[in-house]
């Protein structure tokens, strides 16, 4: 046996099955990405899913889903509307200053629990009036699930699992948001996607909310090609964890470039989802330590 060999024996299938589930990963890159999605969080709640504040006069309408049934979780109304959306913006700042090597940790810690809290709370209210968005999957349990990776700091390097478990979370349900959409409309056809890549289901869309690229796309009928490649790449969103680390940006770039053809043709945003594709990214090794030290000056 080699010296290499004795110094570095053969891990078993079950550690390298549980090294996937943990890998190491620099606790700066989970402090990026919490105010990332932190961000995305909190415009998500001023701008997007606005239910909760448009509906506080019609509480007749609030029809809780399940987990705002377990949670007895009453209708929401004016001022704890607005006291939950100030948790969210509160969080957030916490999160966002917590990062810097001044701020005491309980800070960082107060504050990612107080923004998932919140925004829990504000997503169970949204999704009670009629429609549940799929693409708020990820992002409400990644920020349940990121508080687990301890204090995080913008220039921390240092490796760790708790950091890696967190964003493999997010990683596995972001994929899983694209490959549950397959199988939903596997089971509303059927079991037949050619079915429902055939069916007219863009087209009528595009009727639904024309515009000068929607009007072209069904004139030239490739509607139902653009069907089959959003099937192909929704069907292709778990070769992410293939893809060596230093080119996963590209197929991020890839799948963010479908949500903006989304959003340009049919003016559809899956932001939620979009922005948990951040936790893929290397961000501390782009951004670097925050704020940068200042370089010193020699007279």
């Amino acid at each position: 046996m080699s010296t290499a060999t004795a110094a570095y024996p053969a891990r078993s299938g079950v550690t390298r099955i549980l090294d996937w589930w943990s890998p190491l990963v620099p606790r700066a890159r989970v402090a990026w990405v919490r105010v990332l999605i932190g961000t995305v969080a909190l415009v998500d709640a001023l701008f997007l899913l606005r239910s909760p504040r448009d509906r506080v006069g019609t509480p007749e309408f609030y029809d809780p889903v399940v987990l705002a049934q377990l949670l007895r979780l009453p209708p929401p109304g004016q001022a704890t509307s607005l006291l939950v959306l100030a948790g969210v913006a509160v969080g957030l700042l916490g999160l966002a200053a917590g990062g810097t090597a001044r701020a005491p940790a309980w800070v960082q810690h107060v504050g990612g629990g107080l923004l998932a809290g919140c925004y829990l709370v504000w997503c169970l209210w949204g999704m009670s009036f009629g429609y549940v968005a799929h693409d708020h999957m990820a992002i409400v349990v990644g920020l349940l699930l990121l508080p687990t990776a301890g204090t995080c700091r913008y220039a921390d390097r240092s490796p760790s699992e708790s950091a890696g478990w967190a964003l493999r979370m997010i990683q596995i349900l972001t994929v899983f948001t694209y490959t549950g959409s397959v199988l939903a409309k596997m089971v509303l056809n059927e079991w037949d996607l050619l079915r429902w890549a055939n069916s007219g289901t863009l087209v009528w869309a595009f009727l639904r909310r024309p515009n000068p690229v929607n009007d072209l796309l069904v004139e030239q009928a490739a509607a139902a090609c653009r069907a089959v490649g959003a099937l192909a790449l929704e069907l292709a969103a778990p070769l992410v964890f293939v893809v060596r680390e230093h080119w996963r940006w590209m197929v991020v770039l890839v799948f963010i470039g479908f949500h903006l053809s989304t959003f340009v043709l049919l003016g559809i945003h899956f932001l939620p989802t979009a922005v948990c594709w951040s936790a893929f990214l290397p961000w501390e090794r782009w951004l670097g330590p925050w704020p940068r030290p200042r370089r010193l000056t020699t007279s």
